[in-house]
């Protein structure tokens, strides 16, 4: 008789991130990550440099403050800080836990710029803007692997995200991120809840505010969003792309004025960070950057280049495509609203006409719009704005021209249709052929149009392009 010993190692194969809401220092909050296994004797933790969606270096890990490394027995581990964002660790195979503290965005003295709408807010007892790149770092080759966040809250307080909590209770949240890439995809808001859910066809869409004066319901904002999302439905061909999505705004009622606001869009939400009015007053702009952030959910978020699909956090490495990711999302937005009569073909055109008068006094018409992509948090950041304006506009005369080569049966609609269907959710193009494999399943003309405008940076004759309409 043999008597077998098997014995089992247990590695751990993913990061456990623990934060405590409840404890605000000098605005800042505390960090204990417990570490995945590491097996080399060196390695480089990271804080995001650039996120997608951004177009700029927003260097988080400027935000990053004690940052500590140690074994099992609580030993400090050699470590050096080599850049804005990296912390090189030694004797990384003793590696067990790693503390810091981390200030938020919004209100730090730090010669730095991130997006309000991308940052971090910190408000001890009131509310917490939690987008995770400004909180969460993780090792060098191990994005792949989850992320276990486990959140202390105040009592009562409701994490609003498009992440569903693996565990939840009146004080404590727990998620789970298959990768950095949902991690950094998935903003949250904490605060006392005002919530509405409703129900867009096979959707549930969770609208989240808070509104410290209590001059915006969600209540108010998920009716008006409905007629919206409804007329999004049925023009993506009658089904939303997603079965959950949040909206999250946080309007700005008590804190000094923020120098930035907007919003940011992710695959299952998108975060507002904008100035606090009366409801009825701002319901209107509300709409159009909600549509503008909810249909990035088409581009980039399913169709895009390699660039995208597989971001680097950490060098800034940008597609030549904004025509496609900011230029037809915007003009999707407007487009879409006019399509199902939420404004007027007048309101529609209006708006065209005042994108491309905005474009022609205040930015370098001429600049190649491919150039602009790839240099946009570099020598060209000054002329991003423009990828709202003119890359609306590119989109608007690549319409006309498509339904005027098909005689009405093929426009933007379609291709991007057929593109979502190439490059799907889990597929990528390669930035320097999509130009190419457009014209081939449409028109040689179309290359012709792309070559002229977005590469070459011509003029657009607007007037030949709307006298197809």
């Amino acid at each position: 008789m043999f008597t077998f010993t098997v014995f089992i190692i247990y590695a751990q194969n993913r990061y456990d991130y623990s934060v405590d809401l409840t404890k605000v220092e000098n605005d800042e909050l505390t960090v204990h990550l417990t570490c995945p296994t590491i097996l080399k004797t060196k390695i480089n933790f990271y804080l995001p440099k650039i996120v997608p969606g951004t177009y700029m270096n927003s260097n988080y890990g400027k935000y990053v403050h004690g940052l500590i490394a140690t074994d099992k027995n609580g030993k400090a581990l050699p470590l050096k800080k080599t850049d804005d964002n990296t912390w090189q660790i030694s004797n990384a195979n003793k590696l067990y836990k790693i503390i810091y503290k981390v200030e938020d965005t919004w209100f730090s003295k730090i010669d730095n710029k991130v997006y309000s709408m991308c940052g971090t807010n910190f408000e001890e007892g009131k509310n917490f803007v939690l987008n995770t790149p400004g909180i969460f770092g993780y090792f060098e080759g191990m994005k792949k692997i989850p992320f276990h966040l486990s959140f202390t809250k105040p009592t009562g307080f409701y994490g609003a995200s498009g992440l569903t909590p693996i565990y939840t209770s009146n004080v404590k949240d727990k998620f789970l991120c298959d990768n950095a890439d949902q991690l950094y995809d998935s903003p949250i808001m904490y605060s006392l809840p005002d919530t509405t859910t409703i129900k867009v066809g096979n959707t549930e869409v969770l609208v989240a505010v808070y509104s410290p004066n209590k001059l915006a319901h969600s209540k108010f904002l998920a009716d008006s969003l409905k007629r919206f999302l409804y007329g999004a439905k049925d023009y993506l061909a009658g089904k939303l792309p997603v079965n959950k999505y949040a909206f999250l705004f946080y309007l700005n009622g008590e804190q000094s004025k923020l120098e930035t606001s907007g919003a940011w869009e992710h695959s299952y939400s998108s975060f507002y960070s904008l100035e606090e009015q009366p409801e009825k007053e701002g319901i209107s702009f509300w709409v159009d950057i909600a549509a503008h952030e909810f249909f990035h959910i088409v581009s980039p978020l399913t169709i895009s280049s390699k660039e995208v699909k597989e971001f680097n956090y950490n060098k800034t490495v940008l597609s030549k495509h904004l025509w496609l990711y900011e230029g037809s999302t915007e003009y999707y937005s407007q487009n879409m609203q006019a399509w199902a009569g939420i404004k007027t073909p007048e309101q529609f055109l209006e708006n065209l006409s005042e994108k491309i008068r905005f474009s022609k006094l205040y930015m370098n018409d001429s600049l190649s719009f491919t150039e602009l992509s790839t240099e946009s948090a570099g020598k060209h950041k000054d002329q991003y704005g423009n990828v709202y304006m003119k890359g609306a506009m590119i989109n608007a005369s690549l319409d006309l021209y498509l339904l005027k080569l098909s005689n009405g049966q093929y426009g933007l609609r379609n291709l991007k249709h057929d593109l979502g269907i190439r490059y799907g959710k889990d597929a990528y193009f390669e930035d320097d052929s999509l130009f190419n494999y457009i014209s081939t399943i449409t028109y040689p003309e179309v290359g012709d149009f792309f070559i002229k405008y977005v590469i070459g940076g011509q003029l657009i004759p607007y007037e030949k392009f709307f006298s197809y309409a």
